[in-house]
């Protein structure tokens, strides 16, 4: 009996056969150094639709990494560190388009690019210097805030087959400096006298991060 869809006789079942867990790309194998990087992999400078295809090769284990890097269709340098992207970092953030598709920011929303080390290491100078000026509490709860990072939303609900999906552990994104800015804005505005903002009362975060009020 035909299935397509129109038909009289369309099927209105659910599939025979369905899998009882979710797929696990580290199943057999976690302590590989391979997987643990492709699974820790930050997808950024690409629009949301590359970046779901970029996710879905990692999460089934399709994803390629580059064993060395690949020149830049821009710049033709070989400055392309990462698989399925064709242009680099740099050619990516001037051009102000996807690295993978080419289509360009008006069009699409790009993902930004996770902060290099020397841009985290200047970012923190900044922020320190910021709060030098704020009371202790604000120093806590902005320090909390910082270092948390973003948490990312993460489906615990059957799929369209009916699947399962397995429970993980919220993963988390740095701040960028728009988000601290802003939050720094809020802790000004508020007030001393009872006024909390994130759970000042709670000092359990901060005691990892003493050392950054010692100066």
């Amino acid at each position: 009996m035909s299935t397509r869809r129109g038909d009289k006789g369309r099927r209105t079942r659910p599939q025979r056969h369905k899998n009882t867990f979710a797929f696990k790309n580290d199943l057999h194998d976690k302590h590989t150094p391979l997987i643990k990087l492709i699974n820790t992999l930050h997808v950024s400078e690409v629009c949301e639709r590359c970046k779901e295809v970029i996710e879905w090769k990692i999460k089934y284990r399709k994803y390629k990494p580059l064993t060395q890097p690949k020149s830049c269709t821009k710049c033709n340098e070989r400055k392309v560190k990462r698989a399925y992207h064709v242009l680099c970092r740099d050619c990516a953030l001037d051009s102000k388009c996807c690295a993978k598709c080419l289509k360009p920011a008006g069009e699409v929303t790009i993902v930004p690019p996770e902060p290099t080390d020397e841009e985290k290491q200047k970012l923190k100078v900044e922020m320190d210097q910021l709060i030098k000026s704020q009371p202790e509490r604000k120093r806590r709860t902005f320090l909390r805030y910082m270092n948390k990072g973003k948490k990312k939303q993460n489906v615990d609900s059957d799929d369209e087959d009916g699947e399962r999906r397995e429970k993980k552990a919220p993963e988390t994104t740095p701040r960028t400096r728009e988000e601290l800015m802003e939050k720094f804005e809020q802790l000004k505005l508020t007030g001393t006298n009872g006024e909390d903002v994130d759970n000042l009362s709670d000092d359990e975060d901060y005691e990892n991060f003493s050392d950054e009020l010692s100066n």
